[in-house]
């Protein structure tokens, strides 16, 4: 069983969110979190501090540290704005290729699921931008409907990674192809694990362990950037603990694109 890295990119400056309710919202939500004991008063003021500083990405952070391990991670760019994902294409396209000169793969964060104009716009613009054709998708909030991927396949994506079971809150599935566009299932998303640092650990050894047991080739695992900060430890903490352990039980890594090519050479 392999294990595939990726990062959703979900916010970049400070000034993407002047004009919508992103941080009220967190202020209130962080408050809430910390007076029902989810963290203490240090994290809780880290996050109130979030809206003062001018970057609110931690891709540079993020790719050191998988750099160091080796993980051929993929980032996921938005290409739209919405549902709290508000940065312009240009400061997109500066980072899509410091990403890509740091060795990594790229891919989009599609905000569109149903109006195949839309979903292709997003498609064009990200290949004007890297120059190519050979990239996947994943869905901002892994929101789809009964014809999201086939639509996703029609516009010219060589994989897509936004299945996902949000009332499991894992899903362990083999990846399949809709024409000729891989669909890559989702199993493990930050978000939907524990509510602390020792029951996200526990949650994704028993779904790792599902996995092997239901003999699956991959598993993929989502991490988001924004997270990789001491604002919000237990998720630094967690991804900083999941690659050791991975390597530790002697699990190979692999991107998508090669994971493609196997598939397609078996």
């Amino acid at each position: 069983m392999k294990i595939i890295i990726s990062h959703d990119v979900d916010h970049l400056y400070r000034n993407d969110h002047y004009r919508d309710l992103i941080y009220p919202k967190l202020w209130v939500r962080s408050t809430l979190e910390m007076l029902k004991g989810e963290y203490g008063f240090k994290e809780w003021i880290r996050k109130m501090l979030i809206p003062f500083h001018h970057k609110i990405n931690f891709i540079e952070e993020l790719i050191n540290f998988d750099k160091k391990y080796g993980i051929e991670s993929t980032f996921f760019f938005g290409m739209a704005t919405g549902l709290g994902m508000s940065y312009r294409q240009e400061y997109a396209k500066g980072m899509i290729h410091y990403v890509e000169k740091q060795g990594f793969d790229v891919g989009v964060h599609t905000i569109d699921i149903s109006d195949i104009l839309k979903i292709r716009k997003e498609y064009t613009d990200f290949k004007e931008i890297v120059l190519r054709q050979d990239f996947g998708t994943r869905v901002h909030y892994v929101r789809f409907n009964d014809d999201t991927f086939e639509k996703f396949a029609e516009a010219g994506y060589i994989f897509d990674t936004s299945e996902f079971d949000k009332k499991q809150g894992y899903l362990i599935k083999a990846p399949y192809k809709i024409g000729d566009m891989w669909e890559f299932p989702l199993t493990i998303m930050d978000g939907y694990l524990g509510k602390s640092f020792e029951l996200m650990k526990q949650d994704t050894i028993k779904i790792i362990k599902e996995a092997e047991e239901q003999n699956m080739p991959y598993v993929t695992i989502l991490f988001h950037d924004r997270l990789y900060t001491q604002a919000y430890s237990r998720y630094k903490n967690w991804y900083e603990w999941l690659i050791p352990f991975l390597i530790d039980n002697n699990y190979e890594f692999i991107s998508y694109k090669k994971a493609i090519k196997e598939l397609e050479e078996s």
